[in-house]
Order: C-alpha cells, then structure tokens, then sequence
C-alpha cells in the first residue's frame, strides 16, 4: 500500500490534468470528450470508494481491470450489458494518461493501469468460454444444499453459492444480481406481510416449486421473467432463509444480495470476486499463472449460454433466457459450441491444460 497522502483531492487531480490536455497543441481533446472522460473520471473513483477499499492514490491494477470489465458510462446509456473492448481501451488509456500526470506532479507513486489492467485490443472478453470439462469441474465444486456451511462467516458462503449458482446456471450479468430485490423473487414460501418479505416453512409440495425472479432493465428484452433450476432454486431459497436472520432490512423493495458490511447492494467489484475466488480456488491447479485473473460474472455467463446452445436449445430460447435482443448477440460465442456435447458428466480426475477459451 501506498504511504503518499494524497496533497489534492481527485476533482483536483483531474482539473490539472485537463488543464494540461487542453494546453496541448496538436493533441488537444474535444470539449465533449473532456467532459466524457470527466465523467469516467467520477465514476471510477465513486467505484473504489463504494468499494471501501482504497483512495484513488492507492488504486492498484486489479481495481482498473475490474472497472473496466463492470461498467461503461456509454454502454449503459445505450442499454448493452457490457462495453466494447475499443470503448474499454480507450478508457484504460484515459486512466493511464490522468494517473501518469499524476505521478509527473509527484501526487501519487504508482500508475494502476499498467500492463496488467489493459485489454489486449484482440481480446474478445465477451466471448471468454469455459470448455465443457472446467464447466464440469466447476460446478461440481460448488457445496450441496446439505452440505455445512463453513466456520467464520458462514452466511458469506450461502450468498455466495446462490450467487454462483445464479451466474452458472441462469446466466444473470452483473447488474441483474445487484439490482435484485426481495420483491423480485417469487415461490409458495415466500410470502408478504405489510410490505415485509417473509419465509414460510416447507411444506411437501414446495420441494418441487421452482424459484422465479423477476427481472429488471433499459431494454425490453432484459425484462423477463425466469425460472430457476433445481439447484439454482434451493441455493436461493436457503440464502432467504439465512438473510431473514441478519440484521438487515425485509422490506420487499431491499436488496436480494447484501454486503459484507450488510449495508446495501453489492458493487460489480464485489460480485466480479465472487466469480473469480471460486474460479481461481477450482481450476488454479490447471492454469499456472495469471491465465484465470481476469475470469468473472461475464465468464461464467457467457459458459452458461454456450451449455444452453451444446444442449440444442432453440436461439430463440436462449436470447430470451439471456435478456438479449438479436441473434448477433450471439455470434461470438457459436464457435464455441458443440451440439450435442454432454454438459454436466462426473468430472475428469485429470484433465489437459487449456485455455478458458478453447473447446
């Protein structure tokens, strides 16, 4: 960690900065570009203080991959679930470029967006797939509904296994976990009372009942309705029954998934470590390296629509479980499809060192 205090707050930091890049003759940026990358500059540093984690001083590699991998001011407002690679790229420079004039004013001692936190302008984040003997071995690794939780902080390892079996076997993105609400979920167990969520007890009939949630988004195709599997709906249903006993609120519009701090929603950088924790403690032992790092949400996702495509799965279908639009969406991901190949087998007790992308 850095021992610098920064001498200027990061408004400062950027109106220097500006001032600098307006100054430069032949390399000046656009007015509307300035104010563009002003607001990237505002919501980078709203990420690392919603994370509680560190000042912009201290921000470290991992923080710049990870926002650049959750948000995109420009794609948001466009609706899309993720930024291009080419918007991503132009950000990370953005970032270098303020945190390098930083450095030049003695403010700061490090630049986070090194080599690192770049996006290789040929890497394709969006079509990043799992091959069907990881996707086994992952989740085979994720706890049973029996299994005991385990000591520490046990309610984190419930969240975190609905979370996961959400991202595996529903393919939510990043912003429909942490916009979901208790309102949002429904089930014969779970009941209101003056406005309040409550869980019944099983009764059994309700073994059988899927869990549905109700999904939320800017564009008509990213509001459905789904459906849970089997698992996916037990691991929900015993993160209610655990979230009922903490000290947070019940009231149906409050969120599904809380923090560690039990204060709010959880932030993309949050969720991006839940991914990638489970991803990086499963499958370390056949990727040496930094090979996995950047592995998270949108992997995991991108895997789950690929084992709906193997299995045979109308397009039709799996656009309208995914919450996208046109067939395009899918275009990066169908070479990495193989129909008709079984999806969930018993794992391999050993099995061949592989790229993440190759199937």
């Amino acid at each position: 960690m850095s021992n610098i205090s920064p001498p200027i707050d990061a408004v400062a930091v950027f109106k220097s900065w500006r001032l600098q890049r307006v100054a430069q003759r032949g390399n000046g940026l656009s007015p509307r570009s300035l104010d563009t990358y002003q607001s990237l500059w505002n919501t980078w540093c709203q990420y690392l203080m919603g994370a509680g984690v560190r000042p912009w001083n201290e921000a470290r590699s991992v923080d710049v991959r990870g926002f650049l991998e959750s948000l995109s001011p420009r794609a948001q407002l466009r609706g899309l679930q993720q930024p291009s690679t080419v918007t991503q790229r132009r950000y990370y420079r953005v970032l270098k470029e303020i945190y390098a004039h930083a450095r030049a004013q003695g403010w700061t001692d490090r630049n986070p967006a090194d080599a690192r936190a770049s996006v290789s302008p040929n890497e394709q984040k969006d079509s990043l797939v799992f091959h069907v003997l990881d996707w086994q071995t992952l989740l085979l690794a994720l706890p049973r509904p029996q299994d005991p939780p385990p000591s520490g902080e046990p309610w984190l390892a419930v969240r975190d296994q609905a979370l996961l079996r959400l991202m595996m076997e529903a393919g939510l993105t990043v912003a429909e976990l942490a916009a979901l609400d208790l309102g949002d979920v429904s089930h014969p167990r779970l009941g209101l009372s003056q406005g309040m969520a409550e869980l019944w007890p099983e009764t059994e009939a309700d073994t059988t009942s899927a869990v549905s949630l109700e999904l939320r988004g800017t564009r008509a195709a990213q509001r459905r309705r789904v459906a849970l599997p089997a698992h996916a709906s037990v691991a929900v249903l015993a993160w209610l029954s655990v979230r009922a006993t903490l000290p947070v609120p019940q009231a149906v519009d409050s969120p599904l998934f809380v923090s560690r701090k039990q204060a709010g929603r959880l932030t993309p950088r949050a969720l991006f470590h839940v991914a990638n924790r489970h991803i990086s403690e499963t499958l370390a032992p056949r990727y040496p390296g930094s090979v996995l790092a950047h592995a998270g949400p949108m992997t995991l996702r991108n895997s789950c629509i690929v084992r709906w495509l193997d299995a045979g799965m109308p397009e039709d279908e799996v656009l309208a479980r995914a919450g996208l639009r046109e067939s395009q969406a899918l275009l990066r991901l169908h070479k990495h499809v193989r129909l008709g190949e079984p999806a969930f087998t018993a794992a391999p007790s050993e099995a061949p060192q592989a790229s993440p992308t190759s199937r």
